[in-house]
């Protein structure tokens, strides 16, 4: 399930999890948090992933959350930097904070050429959806994060749908959990809900062309219902990638079995250009 926070309510409920691609899809209703669609693979990101250095496999970590605990007082995964980088900006104010993950959230022109805002387009609020104990999405406040900021586009032909957000927490710990907790989901709940909405065949996968991050959970399901209940037939991929105390997200969304190799490339070349540009602006 997607771990984005509903945007606020405008017209019909956003749907799902931390980034409920807003009523886009090729289903009327509510699509979940995260899970896009598209058939070209977006230009602009495609380029900027050419400054990325790619081509390292992901290091998993092999200690995942529990779900509870301490973030502060977890032990950090083997490999992960738990230092804030000095690649990376150093925030001290949410006003700071907020400015750096405007900067990084990507905006419809950096999908490619065709893509628009979705409706609604953006939400800075500091919440998200988990996966519970019994596999159903639930909202919750985002804790020790000092900003967050999710934009939802989609293709003009409404056949894609992309969410990008990023959390600028106040010490590289708590994103850390933030991390362990959705491999933790997705390592017990292949099977999730939210609502109506179900998710079936959830699981972890590794995407060797990312580089750079700390740690990365990538995740790819298949939406079987929507928000009414109706069934459907979506694919996605949701990607996380932590970088010292910034967390930064991507998810794909298509319709339709074939999909997901598209759907990887696509949200891997966006998470890249994410940390591309957090990289960028380390001197402000």
């Amino acid at each position: 399930m997607s771990h984005v926070s509903s945007p606020p309510p405008t017209g019909p409920p956003a749907g799902p999890p931390r980034g409920p691609l807003p009523g886009h899809a090729p289903v009327p209703g509510t699509p979940p948090p995260r899970r896009p669609w598209w058939r070209t693979p977006p230009v602009l990101i495609g380029t900027a992933v050419a400054v990325v250095a790619i081509g390292v496999a992901i290091a998993f970590a092999s200690t995942a959350g529990n779900g509870g605990g301490n973030p502060s007082g977890g032990t950090p995964p083997p490999g992960a930097n738990s230092g804030e980088p000095s690649s990376i900006p150093s925030v001290d104010s949410p006003a700071a904070a907020g400015a750096v993950v405007k900067r990084v959230t990507l905006k419809p022109a950096d999908w490619g050429s065709g893509y628009v805002a979705d409706t609604p387009y953006e939400n800075s609020e500091l919440t998200q959806t988990a996966v519970d104990q019994n596999c159903n999405a639930v909202d919750r406040p985002i804790n020790n994060a000092l900003a967050s900021l999710t934009r939802w586009s989609k293709a003009s032909d409404d056949t894609v749908s992309a969410v990008s957000w990023a959390t600028a927490y106040k010490t590289a710990e708590p994103a850390q959990y933030n991390v362990s907790e959705q491999r933790s989901a997705l390592q017990r709940c292949p099977t999730q809900s939210l609502d109506k909405s179900r998710f079936e065949g959830v699981h972890e996968i590794k995407i060797p062309e990312l580089d750079g991050f700390d740690e990365v959970v990538a995740e790819e399901g298949h939406r079987v219902s929507d928000a009414n209940g109706k069934s459907i037939d979506d694919y996605y991929t949701y990607l996380t990638g932590r970088k010292g105390n910034f967390v930064m997200n991507t998810e794909v969304e298509r319709s339709g079995t074939g999909t997901q190799e598209q759907n990887r490339n696509d949200a891997s070349s966006a998470l890249s250009l994410m940390l591309s540009r957090l990289e960028g602006g380390a001197s402000q």
